[in-house]
Parts: C-alpha cells; structure tokens; sequence
C-alpha cells in the first residue's frame, strides 16, 4: 500500500503513528534495531564527549594557572557528568 506524493512520485504508506517525545511534539516511531542502535550511539557520544570537554577545559586551565591536576579532574567530572546525563535521559522509566 502506497500514499501518493506530489510529483507523482508514491511513498509506502506508514504503519505506526508517531509517539510523543520528551520535548512535547512527535517522531516518527522507530523499531528493533535501528532504535537500539541509536540509543547506544547516543550514549557512547555522551561517554567520549564528557570527558573530553572537561578534560581539554581542565588542560586549558592547567596550562594557564601552571597547575597539574585540573586535567584528570575535568576527565573525572566529565565522566560523571555523563554518566548522570545518561541516566537522567534513558535510565529513568
């Protein structure tokens, strides 16, 4: 079964509504394993990108006060603050 598009052109028609989101509007439904996927590409970006934004803050600021500890305080609170994120996004039901 196919919806036609304008130009002619037809798209296969959709089987599932679109479910709400967390910021009040619609997407479109994703099943099995294109959503597990997404979900786990989204928490390794939240994984790597933590630690690495504070850690290069922390290496910045090393640099500029000449201290040594701010770069594994910035891998540390980045990890954490990412692993929060995480939690506060997909671990709660």
């Amino acid at each position: 079964m196919t919806a036609p598009r304008p130009g002619g052109a037809e798209e296969p028609a959709r089987r599932h509504a679109p479910i709400p989101s967390a910021h009040g509007g619609t997407e479109p439904e994703i099943e099995g394993m294109a959503a597990q996927t997404d979900i786990g590409n989204a928490v390794l970006a939240y994984l790597l990108a933590g630690p690495l934004g504070f850690g290069a803050l922390g290496w910045l600021l090393d640099w500029w006060l000449g201290t040594w500890f701010l770069l594994p305080v910035g891998v540390v609170l980045g990890m954490v603050l990412s692993m929060y994120v995480i939690w506060l996004r997909y671990g709660r039901s």
